[in-house]
């Protein structure tokens, strides 16, 4: 085949595509789909090469899912990881991925035990134990993804997966009325990432629940000053200020909170 024909020319000094060899298409696929993930079309040709020259290779299996996963093709995703389960089974990523796109399809009763048995195979995975509390959540199994969350924060995993932790053990806290657990999860929360608003709009709830409306005012006044990027709407949260300083009988600075909620809900400059 000359160089003009082949399917694959030339490139940054690569092999052509004939020549090239499973580990050298397994490079390619890598640089494709984590150093520019907006090329993950020709990630999965590369993954699809290396499985031509050896079937049997559990890791380009593994990658070819995360790559569809990466293009939500979430049934394609399924069964890549499948496979390369099947060559492997103590491929705790793989089990990860699939129980990952087994979420996305909301199939959370299947996502499960997927988790579960990479748990099994690594009890110190912070991605799965975060996957199986998601899914506990989702089902509705409150007590249970509590647990899960609480693992998480035991395990060595990085600062976002604490916060969101912390985060999420607070909701579940305070659907369960442990309302003093879940301030505590919130306050975690907010050390750990100090200039994101949620966490301070949770505590402000459960402060106005327990009719502790100084605390709860101070809550979401902390919110609203941040100017965050998610509070490009803020209206929900000058209705809460404007909830509570009503329940304090400020009714002028009430109404003024409540107009800035018009204003941000318009789009008006507040």
């Amino acid at each position: 085949m000359t160089e003009e024909n082949d399917p694959v020319s030339e490139a940054g000094g690569l092999p052509l595509a004939s020549q090239k060899t499973k580990e050298q298409w397994l490079e390619e696929g890598k640089v494709f789909t984590f150093y520019q993930p907006t090329r993950y079309e020709e990630g999965l040709t590369a993954y699809e090469q290396a499985i031509r020259l050896d079937p049997n290779d559990g890791l380009a299996w593994r990658m070819k899912g995360y790559t569809l996963c990466a293009l939500r093709r979430y049934e394609e995703a399924l069964a890549a990881y499948q496979q390369a389960i099947s060559l492997d089974p103590t491929d705790v990523e793989a089990h990860i991925g699939k129980g990952n796109v087994l979420s996305n399809l909301k199939r959370y009763e299947e996502a499960l035990p997927v988790y579960e048995q990479a748990i099994q195979l690594d009890p110190t995975t912070v991605e799965a134990t975060d996957g199986k509390a998601f899914s506990l959540l989702f089902l509705g199994r409150r007590e249970e993804a509590l647990a899960a969350f609480e693992q998480v924060l035991r395990l060595e995993g990085d600062p976002f997966s604490y916060w969101l932790a912390n985060l999420n053990s607070g909701f579940i806290l305070a659907e369960l009325e442990r309302y003093e657990e879940a301030l505590a999860a919130y306050e975690e929360a907010i050390g750990l990432e100090p200039e994101i608003p949620i966490p301070y709009v949770s505590k402000g709830d459960v402060l106005s629940m327990l009719s502790r409306d100084e605390e709860a005012l101070a809550a979401y006044e902390q919110a609203i000053g941040l100017k965050h990027p998610s509070l490009s709407d803020a209206a929900h949260i000058w209705e809460k200020i404007g909830d509570v300083l009503t329940s304090l009988e400020r009714p002028h600075e009430a109404q003024q909170a409540y107009e800035r909620a018009r204003q941000s809900g318009s789009g008006e400059e507040a």
